[in-house]
């Protein structure tokens, strides 16, 4: 069957994005008026000043790229690229018709980041585009408060209810008939021992009881007066459980509360309960807190104190409530007795001014199973107080959307943009007032009032002459302003490049700049940063464009320009280029190189009476390494400028920095002068040398030497060294070896991925296409491990006593990057491939390899026993002998085995490799010269490939 090759296309399609904008009507007998997709462009700087009288005559159409930044502007916000576009045209169709037309478009959404409370109060967007993203109330106490705030505190004096324990430190002083100071610790059985009066029970005693114990203790046994302070407090342990971060036992100060225990385990879970905070004591409950109460009001008389032994329990959270919107503290809360609307506007800190109350929001989730909302209008919170709350209810306050009813706006190229009042029968002239209200480089062939028309609050788009207004006093043009118009006035930027010149070539900052009232050549070279000091004084380029769009070109002369000479100081024009020229430009750099064994080769100016020794020290001067008894000059000299004449001169390095006249010769421009290195200069060469010499390492060999004289040097082999098996690996070697596994691989893939690719496009039913791809992945794997294999370098060599090495065809140059190992006689056969069972077997002499592989469990019924070969301890490998006539590689001849034997080549370490068949695989069958290419990559690579 004829196969054919399918190839497969990865095909990208491109999507083209238009925006269409819609042709809506502005007037009643409007045109079509295109819209403009650019963003808007920035207006001139706001300076004062007024530039420009009567009309301008530029009724160019607005450039796109000219408007972009007019987002950017605040007084220009509201206002679309495409608003702009459309009521110029709207003008310019006025003018000509002298027929006032209107167009609709839907206004667009200002949306403002709300940064602060006050910038919500004042924010107006759209309704009921409120964020529901709302966290626990009370929370953000404890994640705001660490460790520091745990320190234990020293400097709060004790009060008179301080319950007095174990471990805390009492401190007396007596004077009267005895004067002393005792600092003494309350011990585990509670008690203090004074001396001359004794031991005292004073744990579980208030400081003020002690105080007063201790007072008449003295005064009745030893007739002194005493005062009575604390040292250092004891500590308590604590213990916080519950729905809490961390729930544990807790060291603490003795001052320490329920809010400090609190605080060390993190603060309660997502569903721990700020309201019902109880305090347990001796398994009875003492106290119960209401963090809301510490939050919302300051007070603290519900923060007990804790005893060590008490136990901090929060449960779990009761019915909770979110409140979004319009409120002080958009949150979710907790809920105990208080369940109406009211209570929960009292937590989040009451209603901000501009909350809508027409239509308060509730959404609830009714006995699990579904969710309803509830609206009511509550304008004075007459209902809240009623309105019961239940568990899981979202209420949502939305703002008022309406915008200021009595304001203009006034935006664009003035001085005073912002929102006014407006006044009925107010105008666009009383708006604005007059020029001087207006920004320099002002536009006056166009201006816009964008209104919003009721009931729609569609946008209608009015534009208006301003020159005629403002300069002319055209009443016509002095249109009726109403509530919330907008009113913007452009710069002459929108509509028209502004003037500019460029300057290139050697100045300072190339680049383009604006062109002011008689800006001459020399205010663009100082502005430009001044001219370098490459400039040349003597011709400068002006390149003019006409208003047709030719160009021409005007001399000066540099130098008089910067003098200000009237002559040459030329006056610009918009879009002039002035080209400064360079000194180089009419002379060549007459230059000389220098390269080899010196500090700092390259290119140096040629310079008057330069030598040679001028030019080695401009480089830096030699190196250490540089050889001193000849160097080379170069010279290069162009015969009747056709052709190119290279002479080479010797000279004496040293005696040219001796400056010897004849070796330290006058430089010609271009000459180069070459400096050579020491021959051998630390070029250093190592050989590693391992296994069973007797002194093994890591060897600096010099050129020429062998592969004995480093053994020699290494101390000979040891008894157990097998030189048999010894590895040599060179760099150079393995690199070709790797070369060429490389393009055996790459043949193997080709080979088998196009025989893949036809039966993958001759298969046709679903079975066939799911069998080709799990061939096509057991091909993959197959290749993947074949490109892990890696070529070790190994040239094989056959080591001898080093008398007997010396001078022989193996006792090889060494080259740097040389390994040796010469590794312990191994007395094993390995045996791996296509058998029962591989492994490792020991050598016997009386054994050929048949021996071994019955040992091994015999051939597999996949075996190929016609291709069985070894892989040999000294990296060789020989195909064995298994026929009566057999062809010999290495000898280039067919050779008989004796009558009912076989050549045996097995010697101790060698590693027998039993291939498999490959008509086994169906895909390998057709793979041309599989074999071949399989062994020459185990060889290389010296391992054994097992396919599968």
């Amino acid at each position: 069957m004829k196969q054919s090759r399918h190839y497969l296309f990865l095909i990208i399609f491109i999507f083209n994005i238009h925006f269409i904008l819609s042709n809506a009507s502005v007037f009643a007998q409007a045109q079509n008026l295109p819209g403009s997709g650019a963003a808007p462009q920035a207006l001139s700087p706001e300076q004062g000043g007024f530039a420009g009288t009567g009309k301008n005559n530029d009724s160019s159409p607005i450039r796109q790229e000219m408007i972009n930044s007019l987002k950017e502007r605040p007084e220009f916000r509201g206002l679309t690229p495409e608003e702009i576009v459309k009521g110029k045209e709207l003008l310019d169709k006025q003018e000509r018709q002298s027929d006032q037309e209107s167009k609709t478009v839907k206004p667009g959404d200002d949306g403002e980041r709300i940064k602060s409370l006050f910038d919500r109060y004042r924010a107006i967007g759209t309704y009921q585009n409120i964020s529901t993203e709302l966290r626990p109330f009370g929370f953000k106490f404890f994640s705001e408060n660490d460790e520091r705030s745990l320190t234990p505190r020293k400097d709060i004096p004790v009060s008179s209810d301080y319950i007095v324990g174990p471990g805390d430190e009492v401190r007396i002083m007596l004077w009267g008939r005895v004067n002393a100071q005792y600092d003494l610790v309350v011990d585990r059985d509670g008690n203090i021992t004074i001396p001359q009066i004794g031991p005292l029970q004073v744990s579980g005693m208030r400081f003020d009881e002690l105080k007063s114990l201790l007072a008449g203790q003295a005064k009745q046994m030893i007739g002194a007066d005493i005062n009575v302070t604390m040292g250092s407090l004891k500590s308590i342990q604590v213990f916080v459980l519950g729905e809490v971060r961390r729930p544990g036992s807790y060291v603490l100060d003795s001052f320490s509360t329920i809010t400090n225990a609190l605080l060390a385990a993190g603060g309660p879970t997502e569903i721990g309960s700020l309201r019902s905070i109880r305090l347990k004591r001796k398994n009875k409950t003492v106290a119960e807190m209401d963090f809301y109460d510490f939050l919302l009001k300051g007070d603290k008389s519900q923060d007990n104190a804790l005893q060590s032994g008490d136990v901090v329990f929060i449960s779990t959270a009761g019915p909770l409530v979110g409140i979004a919107g319009n409120v002080r503290r958009p949150a979710i809360y907790e809920l105990r007795e208080d369940k109406d609307l009211l209570s929960l506007f009292n937590m989040s800190g009451g209603l901000i001014p501009s909350a809508y109350t027409q239509q308060i929001q509730v959404e609830r989730i009714q006995k699990n199973e579904r969710q309803v909302v509830i609206d009511f209008a509550d304008k004075h919170l007459a209902k809240s107080g009623t309105f019961q709350l239940q568990d899981g209810d979202l209420v949502k306050v939305f703002p008022i959307v309406d915008k200021d009813v009595n304001a203009v706006y006034l935006g664009g190229n003035v001085k005073r943009p912002g929102k006014y009042e407006y006044k009925p029968g107010m105008t666009v002239k009383d708006l604005i007032g007059d020029t001087s209200a207006l920004l320099k480089e002002t536009y006056f062939d166009y201006a816009l009032i964008k209104r919003l028309v009721p009931p729609g609050l569609e946008t209608q788009l009015v534009p208006f002459h301003l020159g005629k207004l403002l300069l002319q006093q055209d009443n016509s043009n002095n249109v009726s302003l109403e509530p919330q118009d907008s009113v913007y006035v452009f710069s002459t930027g929108v509509f028209r490049d502004k003037p500019r010149v460029t300057i290139e070539g050697e100045v300072r900052r190339k680049g383009t700049y604006d062109l002011l009232s008689n800006y001459s050549v020399k205010d663009a070279i100082m502005e430009a940063g001044g001219l370098t000091k490459d400039a040349s004084l003597d011709k400068g380029e002006i390149f003019r464009v006409s208003d047709k769009g030719d160009i021409s070109q005007i001399y000066f002369s540099v130098g008089p320009a910067m003098a200000e000479d009237v002559k040459e100081n030329l006056t610009l024009m918009d879009r002039d280029r002035i080209v400064i020229h360079s000194i180089w430009e009419d002379k060549s750099r007459q230059v000389v190189s220098v390269d080899g064994d010196v500090r700092g080769p390259g290119q140096y100016p040629l310079a008057v009476d330069m030598r040679v020794s001028d030019l080695i020290f401009s480089s830096g001067n030699i190196n250490e390494s540089a050889y001193l008894d000849e160097a080379e000059v170069s010279s290069f000299t162009v015969e009747n400028g056709k052709s190119v004449k290279t002479d080479y001169h010797k000279i004496n390095l040293g005696a040219a920095l001796k400056n010897d006249p004849e070796h330290n010769v006058l430089l010609k421009p271009y000459d180069r002068v070459f400096v050579k290195r020491i021959p051998g200069w630390k070029d250093e060469r190592f050989i590693n040398v391992s296994g069973e010499v007797t002194f093994p390492g890591r060897y600096n060999i010099k050129k020429g030497e062998t592969l004995s004289d480093v053994l020699e040097r290494a101390g000979g082999y040891t008894e157990s060294a097998y030189l048999r098996g010894a590895v040599f690996t060179r760099e150079d070697v393995r690199k070709l070896q790797q070369k060429s596994l490389d393009e055996m691989i790459l043949r193997l893939e080709s080979e088998i991925f196009s025989e893949s690719s036809m039966r993958m496009s001759a298969a046709l039913s679903g079975e066939e296409i799911e069998a080709k791809k799990a061939e096509l992945q057991s091909k993959q794997k197959f290749i993947e491990s074949i490109k892990n294999l890696k070529a070790t370098g190994r040239m094989s060599i056959r080591l001898a006593h080093l008398r007997l090495l010396k001078g022989s065809k193996y006792d090889i140059e060494l080259e740097n990057g040389d390994s040796i190992h010469v590794p312990v006689k191994s007395n094993v056969i390995n045996v791996v491939g296509a058998v029962m069972s591989r492994g490792s077997f020991i050598y016997s002499g009386q054994m050929d390899y048949k021996d071994y592989i019955q040992m091994a469990g015999g051939y597999t019924r996949f075996s190929d026993q016609d291709n069985v070969y070894v892989l040999k301890v000294d990296g060789t490998a020989r195909k064995l002998l298994t026929g009566f006539f057999n062809w010999n590689d290495t000898k280039g001849r067919w050779e008989t085995a004796a009558f009912g034997e076989d050549v045996k080549d097995i010697e101790p370490g060698d590693t027998i490799v039993v291939p498999e068949k490959l008509d086994r695989v169906a895909w390998l069958r057709e793979t041309k010269d599989l074999t071949q290419i399989l062994y020459q990559i185990a060889v290389t690579a010296g391992v054994a490939i097992v396919l599968f």
